[in-house]
């Protein structure tokens, strides 16, 4: 899977004063990305964990959730449950917290909607998954601040190696 880097140059022009970064492991990408796939037409959505060091967010797991929005094909909403039974548990035995969330946008672009700005949460990422006739394209992730979303660094591992995809 091809992820899109943004460029400490980009990130200075979009505002934001540190580097972020967000560490996905290759075949934690390629679950959500067929998760995601599979809720076509359907938005999809789950729950990132993981340990925060620095300015590095490293996701170590995944947790699909349930659409639960009436409407499920032009929003989101994870199962207020769900989401409260993994707040509470965070910093448990495995020491992983929330990171953010994950969702898809059928038949549309990568990039927060009017009502993913609406509904957001400052200091979680979001990674958003374009996700075309079934099939999951190259997603792209983003911080809440406090002029809008800022697009972050998403940076994939494969096989205990960090490396950048153009």
């Amino acid at each position: 899977m091809v992820v899109r880097v943004v460029s400490q140059a980009e990130r200075r022009e979009a505002g934001s004063p540190a580097v972020e970064l967000l560490l996905l492991p290759t075949d934690l990408l390629a679950r959500i990305g067929e998760d995601l796939a599979r809720a076509y037409p359907d938005e999809g959505c789950g729950v990132l964990l993981g340990r925060v060091c620095m300015d590095r967010r490293e996701a170590i797991r995944a947790v699909p959730a349930e659409n639960v929005w009436d409407g499920r094909s032009d929003r989101y909403q994870i199962d207020p449950e769900i989401l409260r039974e993994l707040l509470t548990a965070e910093g448990g035995a495995e020491g992983l917290r929330v990171l953010g969330f994950y969702h898809s946008h059928p038949d549309a672009d990568p990039e927060p909607s009017a009502t993913d700005r609406e509904l957001a949460w400052p200091w979680y990422h979001y990674v958003i998954w374009p996700v075309r006739e079934g099939v999951a394209g190259v997603p792209r992730a983003w911080r809440l601040s406090e002029s809008g979303f800022v697009e972050i660094e998403l940076q994939m591992e494969q096989a205990g190696l960090t490396g950048r995809q153009p």
